[in-house]
């Protein structure tokens, strides 16, 4: 099977992130018990989006052990566009590290580097972020894996290249446009509209283009790390 080949560890990550997960949301508990608010409320439903193409992407799996070729081309054809608008929601979790420093009011005639809650708050999002950055590299190795499949190895490298270009575009989308995944469906004309906008003026396109650039590296710095670490070569 796919994700029991020898050396192929997917399944033994799964599970950390699993417990890093629930590990977060522990965090996420505590500051709100200690600080009597609903601090990172929301990001527990931001986690749950990050793990969808996670989902997706194991049942493209399951998918491909279909016999029959024409249904299982098609599902995997609408299984492919879901999980791409969809991915975006994991990586999206590297922008979270704002909140470390909207939720913490700095003074500067303290130490506040030696306040506790402070570095709950920095490691709740370092959390985070850091789980965004494992779900979005295994789900785009896990597709990767199975173009290798069926076609050059240069072309599926160059398709996983584009799945994470595209998936800091998106990050951007809903980080500055504040669009979610399913707008593609329920408001396209606006996330159309935004686009053009930032493909028209210069200064938005600067912004745009800065910014899923400096998501894009990253991403990519760390998809190769996992890459490599998984021995996929």
């Amino acid at each position: 099977m796919l994700l029991r080949r020898k050396g192929y560890k997917l399944p033994g990550l799964l599970g950390v992130l699993l417990v890093a997960t629930l590990g977060c949301f522990g965090l996420i508990m505590y500051l709100q018990s200690t600080s009597g608010t609903r601090m990172y409320q929301f990001l527990y439903w931001d986690i749950f989006l990050a793990w969808v193409p996670v989902f997706i992407s194991l049942l493209m799996v399951a998918l491909t052990k279909l016999r029959n070729a024409k249904a299982k081309n098609i599902l995997l054809f609408f299984a492919a566009w879901v999980w791409l608008f969809f991915l975006p929601n994991a990586l999206y979790l590297v922008t979270e590290l704002l909140h470390a420093f909207r939720f913490y009011d700095v003074n500067p005639d303290t130490r506040f580097w030696l306040n506790t809650q402070f570095w709950l708050i920095v490691f709740t999002s370092f959390s985070a972020a850091g789980i965004g950055l494992f779900l979005t590299s295994l789900c785009v190795l896990v597709i990767h894996r199975m173009l290798r499949k069926i076609c050059s190895g240069w072309l599926a490298w160059g398709i996983a290249l584009v799945m994470l270009l595209l998936t800091s575009i998106g990050v951007y989308i809903g980080r500055f446009a504040r669009l979610n995944s399913w707008d593609v469906l329920l408001q396209p004309l606006v996330l159309l509209a935004d686009i053009w906008r930032w493909v028209i003026y210069a200064g938005d396109k600067l912004h745009l283009l800065s910014f899923s650039w400096l998501v894009f590296g990253m991403a990519l710095i760390f998809y190769l790390f996992i890459y490599i670490s998984l021995n996929e070569d």
